[in-house]
């Protein structure tokens, strides 16, 4: 083989190369995946102020690691959207299709003022989770809580074990070669569909899940339902499914603890099961997650309930009794 053949074979080799890590990095975002920071209490959480193009998706957090815009002091009416990756959508979900984000402008919309719905959440948080953080960070002034749960979280205890940096799924830094990321992270996955080697890892990403195998039933429920009951915060809960409760017509046991939880605390809930949700709304090869037709659908189930309680608290702000004339 010619010298001349060599270089022109080197040449091809390190073009495709280039394309790739171009395409890689600016069309799927890889070297730009959302980071995670280690905590304490409530154990890992998105970084804040973050602004990633991941799987042409937008993720974007807030300077409290919300999947939310930045709070700001005109925010006077606020509901808190908490959960798990159902709520947050990682990586497969774009900002702009979130649950959290359609129901924060539908309402400001319907009420013609600013309604801010937070998006507190992360991948495998269980309800404990969500109160240790809320312990820590405070409740943003809430209006109202909504809880997006599913059967697996019933007994998802904190463990507190190391992940942030340790679980690829969880990393806490940015990969510097798109190709090698492609090596690392997702090679594996190329052998679900051999006919089209970046489709299946665009839709079956990593959905950053831990299992957490307890032993008790998961404490952050009874703990949200006291500290909102105590701060006389309305507190309701959403029973989202798993495909093979879809399938089999009903909540597994642990889905039914659930629901004797909340009925015997008298929490308001609206069991997903019931509403007929469709298979088709879950993201392929996944078992529980939304893809953007089920964000939407949770959006519209939601969206009434959350109008309910706001109707309630809106009339009680404008028909709160007038002082008197002269009184302190």
């Amino acid at each position: 083989m010619s010298k001349k053949i060599i270089i022109k074979i080197g040449l091809w080799i390190g073009g495709i190369v280039i394309a790739s890590e171009l395409v890689l990095r600016f069309v799927l975002g890889f070297c730009n995946a959302p980071l995670y920071i280690a905590d304490p209490d409530f154990e890992y959480v998105y970084a804040p102020n973050q602004y990633r193009y991941r799987f042409r998706n937008v993720v974007k957090t807030n300077a409290f690691s919300m999947r939310s815009e930045p709070i700001n002091t005109a925010d006077t009416t606020v509901v808190l959207l908490i959960g798990d990756s159902v709520v947050n959508g990682g990586n497969l979900s774009d900002h702009d299709g979130l649950a959290s984000t359609i129901l924060e402008r539908k309402l400001s919309k319907h009420y013609a003022q600013t309604v801010r719905v937070l998006n507190i959440t992360a991948g495998s948080w269980g309800p404990d989770n969500v109160f240790a953080f809320l312990k820590k960070k405070g409740f943003f002034g809430a209006d109202l809580v909504c809880l997006v749960t599913s059967s697996h979280d019933a007994y998802d205890n904190m463990t507190h074990q190391p992940i942030v940096g340790i679980n690829i799924n969880y990393p806490e830094k940015q990969y510097k070669i798109a190709l090698y990321e492609l090596y690392d992270r997702y090679w594996w996955m190329v052998g679900v569909n051999a006919e089209n080697l970046l489709g299946p890892i665009t839709q079956y990403a990593p959905q950053d899940m831990v299992v957490k195998l307890g032993t008790t039933f998961n404490v952050g429920f009874q703990q949200l339902t006291d500290t909102t009951r105590a701060m006389h915060i309305p507190f309701v809960m959403y029973l989202h499914p798993e495909t093979s409760e879809i399938k089999a017509g009903r909540y597994d046991k642990q889905g039914k603890e659930i629901i004797a939880f909340a009925k015997k605390n008298h929490i308001p809930l609206m069991q997903e099961l019931a509403l007929n949700p469709d298979l088709a709304m879950y993201r392929e090869y996944d078992t529980v997650h939304y893809n953007e037709h089920g964000q939407a659908f949770m959006a519209r189930q939601l969206f009434p309930i959350f109008k309910q309680y706001l109707d309630q608290y809106f009339h009680a702000r404008t028909h709160r009794p007038q002082s008197t004339v002269g009184a302190l």
